[in-house]
Formats: C-alpha cells, sequence, structure tokens
C-alpha cells in the first residue's frame, strides 16, 4: 500500500465536508500537504471511478459524485490504489519448500487483505465525516 489511499481518503474526507461545492486542487494539495501533481494523479482515478466528479477551467474543481453514504471507503481504496492487493505475494519457487512456505505466506495475505477490504466496505464517507468534522471544527475554532 503507497500514500494514494491516504490521498484518496483525504479527498473524499474534504469533499465531504464541502456539501456539494467544487473545490480545486490545488486546495485539496495544499490541505494534504503534497503537489497539486500528485494529487490530481489520484483525483484522476477516483473520477475515472465515479466517485468524485471535475469540472475543468477555471472556475471547475471536484466534488462527490454520489452521497458521502453512498460511498465506502472499500471502493476509494480500490480507485486509489489501482490495485486491490495489500501485500506482494510469495512467489512460486522451484522448491518444494519454497512453495510450501508461499502457500501459506500467500493463504495469511490473502485473509488478511479479505478482513481490511471487507471492513473498508462496511465504513462509508459519511461515518468518516461524522468522526473527523467535529475534531476539525474543534480544532478549527482552537485555531490549531
Amino acid at each position: 500500500m503507497n500514500i494514494d489511499f491516504a490521498i484518496g481518503l483525504h479527498i473524499v474526507g474534504y469533499l465531504a465536508s464541502t456539501e456539494d461545492r467544487l473545490v480545486s486542487s490545488t486546495i485539496l494539495a495544499k490541505s494534504f500537504g503534497t503537489s497539486p501533481v500528485v494529487l490530481r494523479r489520484v483525483l484522476v482515478r477516483l473520477n475515472n471511478s465515479q466517485l468524485v466528479e471535475t469540472k475543468r477551467g477555471a472556475s471547475g474543481g471536484s466534488k462527490l459524485a454520489r452521497p458521502p453514504s453512498e460511498i465506502n471507503l472499500r471502493e476509494v481504496y480500490e480507485s486509489a490504489c489501482q490495485k486491490v492487493e495489500v501485500f506482494a505475494r510469495h512467489p512460486e519457487g522451484a522448491e518444494p519448500i519454497s512453495n510450501i512456505l508461499g502457500g501459506y505466506i500467500n493463504e495469511f495475505y490473502a485473509s488478511a487483505e479479505n478482513s481490511m477490504l471487507n471492513h473498508l466496505a462496511s465504513i462509508s464517507v459519511a461515518d468518516m465525516d461524522a468522526t473527523v468534522r467535529p475534531q476539525i471544527m474543534a480544532a478549527v475554532r482552537c485555531g490549531e
């Protein structure tokens, strides 16, 4: 797993808080602390997966394509990362011992991945927003 999932979560979380207003990639990138180029790479994937709608041009920006309650975090993961596999798989080897160990390791990884993906599927962007927005609002009020 790389930073793309964190960027994807940040994008959908930020857009959920804007209640359908368009947000520029420059603002999203600044709020994450990365360059617009890096953020746009993930934003394009979210757009291609129809999680986000993007309007180009000077008055353009992005917003969620569906209500936050209808987007789950697994969709964001699969879209942002473009690869469901979290762990690199043990390669098949020429030796029986390698294949036995590899089979065990790969089965363990697959089970862990399935658990994570099922957990992500059970959490909507609205759930995430309900958890983090009060904390963000408190931080903003305190000037943090």
